[in-house]
């Protein structure tokens, strides 16, 4: 990912969390095929883009639990991935509690850390017997278009620039999965989610870009924030089609990864859901800010070049506009499953 994840990140993930939740069993699943023909001494699991395990680590339980079954005291190492700047210590603190998959019995599961681009190599050729990867690859290698106007995310492009962040996401996929098919062993499997544009073609991330634009530009005529730097800042995220998630694999582009399992669904609002029960839409506004804050935070920070109190102001504005907006403000995440195998 070209951005890491926030410092208290986890706090904030709900939406995250409870989409990786649903993809329990197909996890498990996958990592009892992963290692029916294994013949390696160990048994190699990596999580790519994992921010602080939250979303993942009960995912990581289920797996090396199902290959306990068949594999009860082979060694097994999990790999976390993410940028340098990540939260490593948050991950840390999580994998001494008495949830972690390391608390799973038998044999040795030993915890590493790749600290690097999933946009580069991240272990040893062959070594990944079950890869995972959730709400990650959506994140590109670079940052979007310079010279776009006032575009913040990549739906508010046009013309040119639309298409040079479309080539630039296509590219970035395929790299993710010749880097994938590199790393996993004859046989692996990789279970991955990703953002996709809705199948009506409204990205989930359009209001919300919609108003934070709206908030950046008042900020730049109040002479808060750089309007130089606004003008050159696009979020290094692009929310793919279903058709262009499975092109590298019909173009044969995808290092020879083959799709097991795919399914394309709608993960609901879990803030908008309780907004609807509760009625609440201060805590609406606040709770969704604060998602925002999470995972886009540090790419605005950068790109923006925002003081601490500028930064504070876009998301207490924002707070403000989703609890004004909160019948008719939209965003409900759309993502594609994947279970795709090493032939």
């Amino acid at each position: 990912m070209t951005e890491a994840m926030a410092e208290g990140y986890d706090a904030h993930s709900r939406y995250q969390l409870e989409a990786a939740g649903s993809y329990a069993g197909v996890v498990r699943h996958a990592a009892g095929d992963a290692v029916q023909d294994v013949r390696d001494p160990f048994v190699g699991i990596a999580d790519y883009g994992c921010a602080q395990g939250q979303s993942s680590d009960p995912l990581l339980r289920e797996a090396i639990a199902e290959i306990r079954t068949t594999r009860p005291r082979s060694p097994i190492f999990v790999c976390h991935n993410d940028q340098p700047s990540n939260d490593w210590a948050a991950l840390l603190d999580r994998l001494e509690g008495p949830d972690s998959y390391l608390a799973v019995s038998d044999g040795p599961v030993t915890p590493l850390i790749s600290p690097v681009s999933f946009y580069t190599p991240v272990l040893p050729r062959g070594t990944v017997h079950l890869g995972v990867s959730f709400a990650a690859a959506q994140w590109l290698s670079v940052p979007g278009p310079t010279d776009a106007g006032t575009a913040v995310y990549f739906d508010q492009l046009e013309g040119e620039h639309r298409e040079a962040m479309r080539r630039q996401a296509q590219a970035d996929w395929g790299t993710f999965l010749r880097l994938r098919a590199d790393e996993l062993a004859p046989g692996g499997r990789l279970v991955m989610d990703l953002m996709v544009v809705a199948d009506d073609g409204t990205p989930a991330g359009h209001d919300l870009w919609r108003e934070l634009r709206r908030i950046c530009l008042d900020m730049a005529d109040e002479g808060r924030i750089d309007s130089a730097r606004l003008a050159r800042y696009v979020l290094p995220v692009y929310e793919r089609t279903r058709e262009e998630v499975l092109e590298p694999f019909e173009a044969g582009s995808a290092g020879g990864l083959a799709i097991e399992a795919l399914a394309t669904r709608p993960i609901p609002n879990p803030y908008a859901e309780r907004y609807r029960r509760d009625g609440d839409a201060e805590a609406y506004g606040a709770d969704f800010a604060g998602f925002v804050r999470a995972f886009a935070g540090p790419s605005l920070r950068r790109g923006l070049d925002l003081s601490p109190d500028a930064e504070d102001e876009i998301f207490r504005r924002l707070a403000q506009a989703v609890s004004e907006r909160a019948d008719g403000f939209w965003f409900e995440v759309t993502t594609i499953l994947l279970v795709v195998a090493r032939a």
